[in-house]
């Protein structure tokens, strides 16, 4: 989408036809800035239509492939097959069975513990968080060069890794296309030119099965096969003639059965079932575009902080004062739907009085709990993200702040992950990115972390300029729990 809010500027990777009406200008194939203000922003941009293709993909044995043309300068690595047999059940895919406590281990106090100075790893290197003694790998490393060079996570509400781990997806921001990495070895695979979404965040991998990719496209829902490089028509949404569908501003992710999606196009919105091929809900809305809540029954509208049913009909309204600040929906292992997010004030209805860095409400009942803000010890909370994709360990969610860039305070460029269930929070690493006040990018937004942990919760990747640097890369944080 293109659009500037108080807390974020945004970019889209533009089609040979995109337009941003703000600026009244085309961008092929290009990362262009758009917008200028609040919320709505500029309305979804048409899209081109792509045609489906077949085969001309990598296998998942090819890793070491050099990759598509225009990957010039990217070499692979080897590579590593898919595992088979995916299943939404814990324990399957290899993973431990049962829940993890992804704290073992982890600090969980409240000190200050201030930030010292730590090399920037080479690539493939890890080094040791001297503060929290866990490690960080370094997993790209962009060539330097005018403009953003930044190689990171999409999103923090969009998962990076594909179901079983195998997979991982970024962005070359300066090389304007989605690129494709071993999960494992983190071994770049190939560039993924060919997909055009209508934002570069709205790709989502299929949370059971490991090859699938899915997205809009034109007006098209596609399922993209990675292992083939194929792209399948799953249907056509001939009614949004007035604009190409879109997740929204700040889109979130699907439902966690990757059944269900929450898309808008020319001033309606709607919920489309991927299982039954049906559009379930529609109506006329002008606002951002439902949120698909992980139960697949429930979504939510960030405009003003209302809860849906599956038939977009209103069943109750979170007490936010700002309900489109950055979130994350999550699930607990007893089934409840949860939004978990910043909040800077008390709501406006009186009744939550819930502030911090991460605040959790019961979206099935509207209450809410303080997970990391002043009411259990914190400071007032600096901004960041947040991120509940470890959706095979239920309830435990990732958050990244800011605070000041010395890093010398408890919440200053931290890492921290949180069971929103039992309140534990334990302190995980820093990831020294200065975020919005990098000096040195062309746009400093893509320097903020956005962590986003992997399914099982075991792994983090962020992205991070490493002290102001001129170049982003990614990073990933491997907790005691994680099992290579």
């Amino acid at each position: 989408m293109c659009y500037r809010d108080k807390s974020r500027l945004h970019w889209e990777l533009q089609t040979a036809d995109g337009v941003c009406p703000d600026m009244r200008q085309t961008a092929p194939l290009t990362l262009l800035v758009c917008g200028i203000l609040a919320l709505a922003g500029c309305v979804g941009t048409i899209g081109q239509t792509t045609t489906m293709t077949g085969g001309g993909g990598d296998s998942a044995g090819d890793a070491g492939n050099a990759g598509n043309a225009g990957n010039t300068g990217t070499t692979g690595l080897g590579g590593m097959s898919s595992v088979g047999g995916a299943s939404g059940n814990p324990g399957a895919m290899g993973f431990p069975p049962g829940p993890l406590d992804l704290c073992d281990g982890m600090i969980q106090d409240k000190a200050a513990h201030p930030m010292t100075t730590l090399a920037k790893p080479a690539l493939g290197a890890v080094v040791t968080e001297p503060q929290f003694n866990t490690q960080i790998r370094r997993i790209t490393a962009v060539p330097s060069g005018s403009g953003t060079p930044a190689i990171r996570p999409l999103y923090s509400t969009v998962s990076a890794w594909n179901a079983d781990e195998s997979r991982l997806l970024l962005l070359n921001v300066m090389g304007g296309r989605h690129e494709l990495y071993d999960g494992k070895t983190y071994a770049f695979i190939r560039g993924l030119v060919e997909l055009n979404p209508p934002d570069v965040e709205q790709i989502f991998w299929h949370t059971t099965d490991p090859d699938l990719l899915l997205y809009v496209e034109g007006r098209n829902f596609i399922r993209y096969h990675v292992n083939e490089g194929r792209k399948e028509t799953v249907t056509t949404f001939d009614f949004c003639s007035g604009g190409t569908p879109t997740g929204g501003s700040d889109p979130m992710f699907t439902s966690f059965d990757s059944n269900r999606f929450g898309l808008g196009c020319g001033g309606q919105v709607f919920i489309y079932d991927m299982a039954s091929n049906t559009v379930i809900a529609r109506k006329t809305l002008s606002g951002n575009p439902a949120q698909i809540a992980p139960s697949g029954t429930l979504a939510y509208l960030s405009d003003n902080g209302d809860v849906t049913d599956a038939n977009l009909n209103v069943v109750r309204r979170l007490d936010l004062r700002e309900p489109y600040g950055h979130a994350s929906m999550g699930r607990w292992p007893t089934g409840e739907d949860t939004w978990n997010g910043q909040v800077f004030d008390e709501g406006p209805m009186g009744m939550s009085t819930d502030v911090g860095s991460l605040v959790t409400f019961d979206m099935t009942r509207g209450v809410s709990k303080t997970i990391i803000g002043p009411k259990t010890g914190y400071p007032y909370p600096p901004d960041g993200h947040v991120s509940a994709m470890a959706y095979r360990q239920p309830g435990w969610v990732v958050v990244s702040t800011f605070g000041k860039t010395s890093g010398a305070g408890l919440l200053d460029e931290e890492i921290l992950i949180a069971d929103t269930v039992s309140n534990k929070v334990c302190r995980v690493g820093r990831h020294r990115s200065w975020g919005k006040d990098n000096t040195m990018l062309g746009e400093a937004y893509w320097a903020e972390p956005h962590a986003v942990p992997s399914p099982t919760g075991t792994r983090i990747a962020f992205a991070s300029d490493w002290g102001n640097g001129a170049t982003v890369d990614t990073y990933v944080l491997e907790l005691p729990s994680y099992r290579p």
